[in-house]
């Protein structure tokens, strides 16, 4: 069952609507349609916000996908801003008004249905493949499928949102990489 929740605009949470930087535009995909915010999250006194285009993986497979390895970067987005006093709420909606995102969830959502997506960390499944193939590399995301979510990434798969070791204390968040792996 999903729990979800009203987040305010500095508040950690997966999904829902991305509170970003006075003058950051809601990023698109290259053909006019908005990223999915999969989660935002505290990064010192900043927050970090990582979206990306999910619509094939949700099940519209008409839509464009950024397919199995490496995405192209008009299919993700990882936003840093340095503080949280000056975030504004991007809803993203439907022509009816409603939601066109998936509703917004406690950081700990994820660990209490027994998934594996996490934030920060190694990657849970594909450490050889991913290590490999991105030496230096940490996981700052790893967003596995969901049967909440109705979220498939092929079969078995898991997205990875990537950042070299050095960029994170520098706090270079644009060299963010993302990969799709599968069985």
């Amino acid at each position: 069952m999903s729990h979800s929740i009203t987040p305010s605009l500095a508040d950690e949470h997966w999904w829902g609507f991305a509170a970003l930087p006075d003058g950051v535009d809601y990023p698109e995909n290259g053909e006019d349609n908005p990223l999915t915010l999969i989660c935002q999250f505290h990064h010192g006194d900043g927050m970090v916000s990582v979206l990306a285009d999910l619509d094939y993986f949700f099940g519209d497979y008409d839509a464009p996908n950024g397919g199995m390895g490496s995405w192209p970067e008009s299919f993700y987005k990882v936003i840093y801003s340095p503080d949280r006093s000056h975030l504004n709420e991007h809803a993203i909606r439907y022509a009816d008004g409603g939601s066109a995102v998936p509703e917004a969830e406690p950081m700990d959502a994820p660990l209490k249905r027994g998934e594996v997506s996490h934030i920060w960390g190694e990657p849970s499944y594909f450490i050889d493949e991913v290590a490999q193939d991105y030496p230096g590399y940490r996981v700052l995301l790893q967003l596995d499928e969901s049967d909440v979510h109705h979220l498939r990434f092929y079969d078995c798969g898991s997205l990875f949102f990537l950042i070299p070791e050095q960029d994170i204390a520098a706090n270079r968040f644009d060299r963010v990489v993302c990969a799709l792996y599968s069985y």
